[in-house]
């Protein structure tokens, strides 16, 4: 632990002795790279863990990117802040945490319930934020690049005790992230708690929070089966707000267009292994859970009618919460632009093998990556 904090450390004292360290070719090969989740979840194993590697690869060996996971470096809320001051010069965010910096990224989040398919938008969010203009305005203001983004599959319900209907749910107190799953909560009569999800499991074994709002893979990759022996499968939203990869903006002017590209493929890549790897995580943990004493519950009729209605009412409200909530002047715009990137993706990927993540990639690459100019991206 020393070890660590103390390499991390000497990068943020080399890089306040000058900017010109950063675009230097020892800076530009040997970074940090962060991200708060565990190396044992999706996002950290496929994210950053992997990438980490095939980025070496890809690079003949050039970048090794150095990797923390969980909070050892940054906590949930600094993702951002930590790459934009230098502390790690690539970084994962969750937006939810910095509403007021990030707002698109937030208004764009309140339609969690109205889109059900984690592969196409965890592009059409990377492909929304890296060309349409008043999200690339966004990142400029919140000072870093924003490199591409993610999706998780459906959230589920990991509780202490059964939660299968509505009756179950009223009352309880619930670990949301994100506004409108924050909001179905409340209209069922079930109390949102807002912490990060690095603290579900202290939550749950305290009795602070009845149920860990999260994805089901949470149960092995969280450890979360040790206190959370019921789980019920009930879809509430997918959650994409904010960069899976988010560039130091002086680290990424010290890259050449070459260099740029090779991030750009080996972020295609994890993109597709990302899917496919959170999938099978989920089918895993589900299939592991009576091991570890988790009883398995499908939602009742009333839960899942509670959530069909939160979500027509949702897309009838969202543009006034985007308007003035977030303080989006055009909010009608944003968001038809947002879902004509999200159609445009499942045409692209309605013929391709759910399983197959180079395939995927090969998409990704083809459709996304390759059609961005990086010479020129992030100015």
């Amino acid at each position: 632990m020393e070890n660590i904090l103390k390499k991390a450390k000497t990068k943020v004292l080399a890089l306040s002795v000058g900017a010109f360290l950063v675009t230097s070719p020892v800076m530009a090969e040997d970074f940090i790279a962060n991200i708060f989740f565990p190396a044992t979840h999706p996002l950290g194993q496929f994210g950053y863990v992997d990438w980490a590697k095939d980025l070496e690869i890809a690079s003949g060996g050039k970048f090794k990117p150095t990797v923390y996971t969980g909070t050892v470096l940054l906590p949930p809320r600094a993702g951002m802040s930590g790459v934009r001051d230098g502390i790690a010069q690539v970084g994962y965010h969750a937006g939810t945490y910095t509403p007021a910096e990030l707002p698109i990224s937030n208004a764009l989040q309140e339609l969690g319930f109205n889109y059900s398919d984690a592969l196409v938008m965890s592009v059409a969010i990377s492909d929304f934020n890296m060309n349409n203009a008043d999200a690339l305005k966004q990142w400029k203001d919140a000072g870093i690049i924003y490199g591409g983004g993610y999706s998780t599959p459906p959230y589920n319900l990991m509780c202490s005790s059964p939660m299968k209907s509505l009756k179950d749910l009223k009352g309880k107190r619930l670990r949301t992230a994100g506004a409108a799953l924050s909001r179905w909560a409340e209209s069922i009569g079930a109390v949102p708690v807002n912490v990060p999800s690095s603290e579900m499991y202290q939550g749950v074994e305290k009795g602070s929070i009845d149920c860990a709002v999260n994805v089901a893979s949470d149960l092995k990759s969280r450890s979360l089966w040790d206190v959370a022996k019921h789980t019920t499968m009930v879809p509430v939203g997918l959650y994409w707000s904010g960069p899976m990869y988010a560039y130091n903006k002086d680290f990424w002017k010290g890259l050449s267009e070459q260099d740029r590209r090779v991030f750009f493929n080996t972020s295609a890549k994890a993109l597709g292994n990302l899917y496919v790897g959170y999938a099978a995580a989920v089918g895993t943990a589900v299939s592991e859970a009576a091991e570890h004493g988790v009883t398995i519950y499908q939602p009742s009729e009333d839960v899942l009618a509670s959530i069909a209605t939160f979500s027509q009412d949702n897309l009838q409200n969202v543009y006034a919460t985007a308007r003035d909530k977030y303080k989006i002047e055009n909010p009608e715009a944003l968001i038809g632009k947002f879902d004509d990137r999200v159609k445009k993706w499942e045409k692209l990927f309605a013929d391709v093998d759910r399983k197959d993540a180079g395939a995927i990639a090969k998409i990704i690459k083809a459709e996304l990556y390759d059609k961005i100019d990086a010479s020129t991206y992030g100015g």
